[in-house]
């Protein structure tokens, strides 16, 4: 029919579980103080030190600087990062740089306009991925309504996460869940008649 209340509820239930992995996400590594290289956004004065042009200023190569951190994470031992998670106002910075939005301009026809994307960005920055952090929750108290982002709009994360995960290779974006139904289903919801 219309209405099913019990896939209403599977679906209900997994949409809050999923939120709360992001939300733990966000509280443990996408927020400042948990990196030891951490770099910020400025504008006007040129950067110095760990900062560098915001993502939208015309000033900002995003080409020339995500290829010097994935230099930097390589030679200090670790894996070519292959993705990038940007929060919601960084992808949008993003999307309209210059010099992001000058090398894809000529790559579109009337029925298919130049648009960047996130495949487009990942081609640009030679990575697997990007993603864009886009969840919300309400913040608000009981009968508030004070809707944010789970992640930082503002932030970016660069990492590498294992293709084909294996318990021992080192990668970004491990958690652990019980596989209980086998076939990586790890949710169990169980359905009553009455």
């Amino acid at each position: 029919g219309i209405a099913d209340p019990r896939r209403a509820k599977v679906r209900i239930a997994t949409e809050q579980l999923k939120l709360h992995a992001d939300r733990v996400f966000a509280e443990g590594y996408f927020k400042s103080g948990v990196w030891s290289h951490e770099y910020t956004g400025v504008t006007g004065a040129a950067p110095s030190g760990k900062q560098f042009y915001k993502f939208n200023d015309a000033n900002f190569d995003a080409v020339h600087f995500f290829g010097e951190l994935s230099k930097e994470m390589m030679r200090e031992g670790r894996r070519k990062p292959n993705v990038l998670a940007l929060g919601v106002e960084a992808y949008e910075g993003l999307k309209n740089n210059p010099e992001i939005l000058e090398r894809v301009k000529y790559s579109g026809s009337t029925a298919n306009p130049a648009t960047v994307t996130t495949n487009v960005l990942a081609q640009l920055f030679e990575y697997e991925r990007v993603v864009v952090l886009n969840s919300t929750h309400n913040a608000g108290g009981v009968g508030e309504t004070n809707m944010q982002f789970v992640c930082n709009p503002k932030g970016a994360l660069l990492a590498y996460a294992a293709p084909n995960p294996s318990i021992d290779e080192a990668s970004a974006g491990y958690t652990f869940a019980w596989d209980m139904l086998g076939n990586g289903q790890h949710l169990a919801f169980d359905q009553y008649e009455g």
